[in-house]
């Protein structure tokens, strides 16, 4: 390293450090700035819908349909954290209260071996006082400061679930009879549990978006380091110096997993089989008719890959944390034998979908602790699950319940397929951490 080299990354770090403080503020106003412009350009008052889902539980299946948020959420800023050296922001942020409406149909298959009946009727979901909690890595693009590995998590009080239903009167009529039910946490009640996987999707998909404008209206790279073409070049090689540490840690760990899948077959992994129940309408006569699977299975989880750099953070000299979005390039879910009856009628076939927008964030620490070297999982999950594309054969003359299975095959999502997801590749990983020398990973990582 020459002299001028090094004088100039003094300079940097020292401009840096100057000018976080004033930008952290134009980051901060601009964030309201963005939500005033969304609401005068009457984005706020766009519909936001979720896809139909069900939930299964013992002799139980409800699904869920025409579900929306009642109002599209405004993001407020708590608070904000930038570090420009470790490219990375960190800030909270206000929701309010979230609600999300829509129609379920309940069935109980002992109730009706009893007395046949499905109950019908609307929803609404409350989440109080939601809180994003958001931390992102920062790259270049032009002359402005973009992101990339969002984590964002959500944190609310407490979830409130409406059901209301019409209930027949004695002097004729209806009146509707509403109940409630009232949890800690969205996933603590079967329903809610149902719908929160796309829901965060959903809220994450907006916020990412708001917060797009907001770094492009806010930042400019030149005016960070002031317009001096030897600082923008020392800059952009840190910033690339920094990803590069980082792409080949995670590199020779994904690299490991996949090896691994592969050998012991466990790319491929056993879903239960599933059991609905659903109303085949023809006219205004209503029939009940009954879908079944065999056991069923997700696969090609050795095709997870990252999908752009690692970001790196340093909060101490002994301890360097990863950051990155990964993605399954061709997970499916499917069954290879189906049956569903109907009026009389029965058929068979089989079913799989491919979920082509998916993401998976992974954070991940290592260093040394009383010099001996340690790595620690924070955090490996399925943020998301889209892109559905379905196969079905064999559904013949029941072609109507077409969307019916697709509410049925989200459902077994996020009930079954997320929580094998996740477990599979954290298993993966902590045995690839255990296979792989901590010495030479924690080297990398400080190169």
């Amino acid at each position: 390293m020459t002299e001028e080299t090094l004088e100039i990354e003094q300079q940097l770090d020292k401009l840096l450090t100057d000018i976080q403080p004033n930008l952290q503020d134009v980051i901060k106003r601009s964030f309201t700035n963005v939500a005033i412009q969304q609401t005068k350009n009457g984005e706020q008052i766009k519909t936001d819908v979720l896809e139909d889902t069900s939930y299964f539980a013992k002799n139980t299946q409800v699904t869920l349909s025409r579900l929306e948020l009642v109002k599209s959420p405004t993001f407020h800023m708590q608070s904000v954290s930038l570090d420009l050296k470790s490219m990375s922001l960190s800030l909270k942020c206000s929701l309010g209260e979230v609600n999300v409406r829509g129609l379920y149909s309940a069935f109980n298959e002992n109730l009706y071996n009893l007395i046949p009946v499905m109950s019908e009727g609307h929803l609404v979901i409350s989440l109080s006082n939601m809180i994003a909690d958001v931390k992102v890595g920062l790259v270049l693009v032009d002359d402005a400061f973009s992101f990339i590995n969002p984590a964002i998590e959500f944190i609310h009080d407490e979830v409130l679930v409406k059901l209301s239903w019409p209930s027949p009167q004695r002097n004729g009529g209806y009146e509707f009879t509403t109940t409630e039910q009232l949890a800690k946490h969205i996933d603590d009640l079967p329903l809610t549990a149902a719908i929160s996987l796309a829901l965060f999707a959903l809220l994450r998909q907006k916020l990412q978006r708001h917060l797009e404008k907001v770094l492009y209206q806010a930042t400019s790279v030149s005016d960070v380091v002031g317009c001096n073409p030897s600082m923008l070049e020392a800059y952009s090689a840190m910033v690339n110096k920094l990803s590069e540490s980082g792409n080949r840690v995670i590199d020779m760990i994904l690299i490991n997993m996949r090896r691994t899948l592969l050998q012991t077959c466990t790319e491929i992994l056993e879903l239960p089989p599933l059991h609905a129940t659903f109303l085949h309408k023809i006219g205004s006569v209503s029939f009940v008719g009954k879908f079944e699977t065999e056991l069923g299975w997700v696969k090609n989880l050795a095709s997870i890959n990252r999908v752009n750099d690692v970001t790196v953070t340093r909060p101490d000299p002994g301890r360097t944390c990863f950051h990155v979005t990964l993605k399954i390039k061709d997970l499916q879910i499917g069954y290879d034998e189906y049956r569903v009856k109907a009026l009389g009628v029965g058929c068979t076939g089989r079913v799989v979908s491919s979920f082509s927008d998916n993401s998976i964030h992974m954070a991940l620490c290592v260093g040394l602790a009383r010099w001996e070297p340690y790595a620690q999982l924070d955090d490996l999950r399925v943020h998301h699950c889209g892109g559905m594309d379905m196969h079905i054969t064999g559904l013949g003359p029941l072609s109507g319940e077409l969307n019916s299975v697709r509410g049925w095959i989200r459902g077994a999502v996020r009930a079954h397929a997320q929580p094998a997801i996740d477990a599979q590749l954290q298993h993966e990983l902590r045995t690839a951490l255990t296979e792989l020398p901590l010495t030479e990973l924690i080297r990398e990582a400080q190169t």
